[in-house]
């Protein structure tokens, strides 16, 4: 299962139908919209700055 976390009291949200690999990492101020997907290695970190991720939005593996 992927590790999603909040840090500083903010938690991730996102929308439905949204697929999470198992090593996939998101944590604190990070929104993802309806049908996003994060692929293996890949790492979002809203701990310093918020991440905004519309509808239908991949990020792939390894990305960071």
């Amino acid at each position: 299962m992927a590790l999603i976390r909040p840090i500083n009291g903010i938690s991730p949200t996102y929308g439905k139908n949204c697929f999470f690999a198992e090593t996939a990492v998101i944590i604190g101020d990070v929104v993802m919209g309806d049908n996003c997907s994060v692929w293996y290695n890949a790492v979002l970190r809203g701990d310093v700055h918020y991440i905004r991720i519309g509808d239908h939005v991949n990020i792939q593996d390894g990305a960071i």
